[in-house]
């Protein structure tokens, strides 16, 4: 709750801060999937033998090398620095640990994931549904194409800045994603297996008080009609209150206004929300799209889905200079599951209730509508995707932290100084630009 605090705090990196497991136990979690990734392909190489005559060698190979893959790309997005550690580290002569910038890091990370390509190209297994990834019988080419898709998105995501977003090799992302998943990634959840406890939060009848988060104003606030968000935005933050919006986007709103969306519902309750934690934090918007009962930990749980993916594509298209190709792209979530008019190369339709507005209630271009469709649809999804495209399309609350520290537990155990970012100093991010289109981009309206 610190972290949306306004103005954005700096980033508490000692081990006494209450809430400091979010950055250690992240930590911890991705070197200890590097660690029994490892672990396997170190067997491996040493001559293990898995099924008769090794029949199942290329299966686990290819698993290893994409979970190090995937565990170093997120130690990457998350942290300034990490330590690379493969199976050919020899962790047991290991004394003081090499911290690489999260570039390097990244670079490791694809190198793994291509390595995994490489083996699930040209093998042929289907993993277990019990024990690798949750109630998913996935084959070689399914691997591959996930381990695509996990690159497009470690190199849309990882830059810092929004000139860092722009230098992407947005080439190469369309390449990858044209490799990647052809339908949504949804491991199946149990109780005891995996749960995603993001959708808990979200869920409204699993425990009192019924809600444990709402939908930030600024995610569903573009999609208003009248000047409630308009307004909202013009005002002091300390004073800012929640509102009501009037909207055309069935996701938000069903036909009549305060009637529940697909994606959202409204509710006017916002009295369990603690005031002296900031009223502009309140809202009137609850999230149910995924997190109902236990819906949380039972079923399909998605965790990437082909709409984040044609949304990044829109956007590598965009950038390219290739903006009527992504008009399609943007508009298959937009029509289908907002109920909202196409756009156009201009955007939304010119026209009262057009969706998404600009901070001054003009009608978004298609710029606006592609960064709008990215934050709806992805709602509830994955919460970190919100952060790093916020990050690098500069809409970070001024002064937030643009990437994490090495923990203050490492720090401390290698009595190292410890260090910060965010609230003013280093790794700060800058007075956001809501309506302003990333240089080089070039569509009408910007």
């Amino acid at each position: 709750q610190e972290m949306s605090k306004e103005p954005r705090p700096a980033w508490n990196n000692t081990t006494v801060y209450v809430r400091s497991t979010t950055s250690s136990n992240t930590w911890l979690d991705l070197y200890g999937a590097i660690s029994l990734a490892n672990d396997g392909l170190i067997a491996l190489d040493g001559g293990a033998q898995l099924g008769p005559n090794g029949v199942n060698n290329s299966r686990a190979r290819a698993f290893a090398k994409f979970m190090q893959g995937v565990a170093h790309g997120y130690l990457a997005l998350i942290y300034d620095s990490a330590v690379v550690v493969d199976e050919h580290t020899n962790v047991d002569t290991l004394v003081a640990p090499t911290y690489q910038p999260y570039p390097k890091v990244m670079e490791a990370a694809i190198g793994m994931l291509e390595a995994s390509i490489a083996i699930s190209d040209t093998a042929t297994f289907t993993l277990p549904s019990a024990g690798w990834v949750p109630g998913l019988a996935l084959t070689n080419q399914d691997l591959a194409r996930l381990a695509h898709t996990y690159i497009a998105r470690f190199k849309t995501y990882v830059p810092r800045t929004a000139e860092e977003r722009a230098a992407v090799d947005w080439t190469d992302v369309l390449n990858e994603i044209d490799q990647g998943i052809v339908q949504d990634f949804a491991p199946i959840g149990s109780p005891t297996g995996l749960v995603d406890n993001g959708k808990r939060l979200f869920a409204r009848a699993n425990a009192f008080p019924g809600d444990q988060q709402r939908a930030s104003n600024w995610l569903v606030g573009p999609a208003d009609s009248l000047d409630g968000f308009k307004n909202w935005v013009a005002t002091p933050v300390a004073q800012r209150q929640p509102f009501q919006l009037v909207t055309h986007d069935r996701r938000i709103q069903g036909a009549t206004v305060a009637s529940e969306g697909t994606y959202f519902g409204y509710d006017p309750n916002v009295s369990w929300m603690n005031p002296t934690r900031g009223l502009y934090l309140r809202s009137f918007y609850y999230f149910h799209r995924y997190g109902t009962g236990t819906s949380w930990e039972n079923g399909p749980l998605v965790a990437i889905t082909l709409t984040e993916m044609n949304l990044i594509k829109a956007e590598a298209l965009i950038r390219l200079g290739r903006a009527d190709e992504a008009v399609p792209l943007i508009n298959e979530s937009r029509v289908a599951d907002g109920e909202l008019p196409p756009v156009d190369i201009n955007g939304p339709p010119d026209e009262p209730g057009c969706v998404p507005r600009k901070l001054d209630g003009a009608c978004g271009n298609l710029w606006d509508a592609l960064r709008y469709e990215k934050r709806i649809e992805e709602a509830g999804v994955d919460g970190h995707v919100a952060y790093y495209d916020a990050r690098g399309w500069n809409t970070l609350a001024q002064n937030s932290f643009v990437e994490l520290p090495i923990p203050g537990r490492e720090l401390e155990i290698e009595r190292r100084p410890l260090y910060t970012y965010g609230g003013g100093g280093d790794m700060s991010a800058p007075a956001p630009n809501w309506d302003a289109c990333p240089v080089g981009v070039s569509v009408p309206g910007c």
